[in-house]
């Protein structure tokens, strides 16, 4: 047992395992790649002096105990997972100053669980006005004029604004991106049918980009690097997916625009 620790001391096997598994739950469901959790969890228990205990993190599950029969196995389905990196550096800080932590078992426990009951810092209607705003300045970046800065606002607001709609009917998240594909396409071409300055592949990309799985591709890849491949290869092929899924309700727009015989593009 390390005793450098001011606040955690003398604690029991299972209640380091409880507070490793909140740790691992905290990391996992905003944002941390597995690879992170795993080695939390292992850093943790191995402060106290437990080396015999085994982690294994899938992208939505967390698997902790021993390899014996009589030992203590916990086990946590993760169901919603968002990105919060306000949450993954306080973990951070807590994993790698423990020595330095004064609080207790109890106390502790109670810090973490606050933050797995914590809403998101950010309400929807500022998530979608910043979706806007990203929008609106990606479309510039990518040499849009002024008529597809205020386009791309529109049509990257309106998308964010179906999604979370959406959101309270608990959709799977495939349909909540088809919907949201959909969306940009039908906005960004009613804008150009209003506006001849409007230029097409402007608006579109710039209001795609907010929704693109940048960070879940880029946790996949760590993961293999890490060796983690079951949780590489699911991490990727959800980014894939939840990317094939905008393209797909983004493309049936347009071709139902096509066989309408209105002109596509200007």
């Amino acid at each position: 047992m390390n005793n450098c620790c001011s606040g955690l001391q003398s604690l029991t096997r299972e209640q380091v395992m409880n507070l490793a598994l909140a740790v691992g739950k905290l990391l996992l469901k905003n944002g941390a790649e597995t690879s992170r959790v795993e080695d939390s969890m292992t850093r943790l228990c191995y402060h106290f002096g437990i080396y015999d205990l085994n982690v294994f993190v899938t992208p939505t599950v967390i698997i902790f105990g021993d390899e014996t029969s009589e030992g203590k196995s916990l086990v946590c389905r993760i169901r919603t997972r968002s990105v919060n990196l306000t949450v993954l550096s306080k973990i951070n800080n807590f994993t790698y100053n423990l020595c330095s932590w004064s609080q207790g078992y109890e106390a502790t426990m109670d810090y973490l669980n606050t933050m797995l009951e914590e809403k998101p810092p950010y309400n929807k209607w500022l998530l979608c006005f910043a979706s806007a705003v990203s929008s609106a300045c990606f479309a510039q970046v990518l040499g849009g004029n002024d008529h597809d800065f205020v386009a791309a606002f529109i049509t990257g607001g309106v998308a964010m604004v179906v999604l979370k709609l959406l959101g309270g009917y608990r959709p799977s998240a495939f349909w909540e991106n088809v919907l949201a594909g959909a969306a940009i396409g039908a906005t960004a071409l009613g804008c150009c049918a209003m506006s001849r300055q409007c230029t097409m592949e402007a608006i579109t990309v710039g209001a795609l980009m907010p929704f693109l799985p940048g960070l879940a591709f880029t946790n996949g890849l760590r993961d293999y690097m890490a060796g983690d491949l079951i949780s590489g290869n699911c991490r990727v092929s959800e980014a894939v997916m939840f990317a094939l899924s905008i393209t797909i309700g983004l493309a049936g727009v347009l071709v139902m625009w096509w066989h309408w015989g209105w002109q596509l593009w200007r």
